[in-house]
């Protein structure tokens, strides 16, 4: 492997879009009774104020679980604590709907950021991937001769319900410099879908994904 994670960051939504609504107070003492630290919140939305329980994981206080009565988010700094995290959110989510579940339809949506070491220069990696004449037209166009390619993206699968839909960008990381800080990408993934057991199965193979995606590009450059 030619490359590491060296930071982690998601945001997995769980949201009701039709059905019972979620119970938001048995979830958050549910929680509460296993030592999670609890605070909330009120939303302005289309349709009203909407009550939003911020529960946090005792041990890591910025790994936190947001309820409300239409789902639930994950959103946590470290893979592993992630992944155990929307596993006890589904584990209480399914004890409350019971039975119910089965008439509920979700969205499932995940954000992923990865910060990935290579041991390559990053910008090499982009320009290889961008066709070389379109580049030089939009020199041209500008009138400047230090347009670069700066970011890439792919998308696979059907952007509508019940299909899955994968957007991932790929660019290098600028420092407070503005120069490029040798050796490491951001990669964004966005995956959107219905159905939660295959949101949780990409979830847990995203280290795999991320190297199915970038292997390639890094042996092109």
């Amino acid at each position: 492997m030619k490359f590491e994670i060296e930071n982690f960051h998601m945001i997995y939504k769980n949201l009701i879009r039709m059905g019972k609504d979620l119970d938001a107070d048995k979830f958050r003492m549910q929680l509460i009774s296993q030592g999670f630290v609890a605070d909330e919140r009120i939303v302005p939305t289309p349709t009203g104020p909407l009550k939003e329980y911020l529960l946090r994981e005792p041990k890591k206080l910025r790994d936190l679980i947001v309820v409300s009565v239409k789902g639930f988010v994950v959103d946590a700094w470290d893979y592993e604590s992630g992944i155990d995290l929307v596993g006890l959110a589904y584990d209480v989510y399914e004890s409350i709907l019971g039975d119910l579940i089965r008439h509920t339809i979700v969205d499932i949506v995940g954000d992923y950021i990865l910060t990935i070491i290579l041991n390559k220069d990053p910008t090499k990696i982009i320009s290889r991937i961008i066709n070389k004449d379109a580049v030089n037209k939009l020199k041209k166009s500008l009138t400047r001769n230090d347009v670069k390619p700066f970011l890439v993206g792919f998308s696979w699968g059907i952007p509508r319900a019940p299909h899955e839909w994968i957007v991932t960008n790929i660019s290098p990381i600028i420092g407070p410099d503005k120069l490029e800080r040798g050796g490491r990408l951001r990669v964004t993934i966005r995956y959107r879908g219905t159905d939660p057991e295959k949101g949780v199965l990409f979830l847990r193979e995203i280290k795999k994904i991320v190297e199915k995606i970038l292997t390639p590009l890094i042996t092109l450059s």
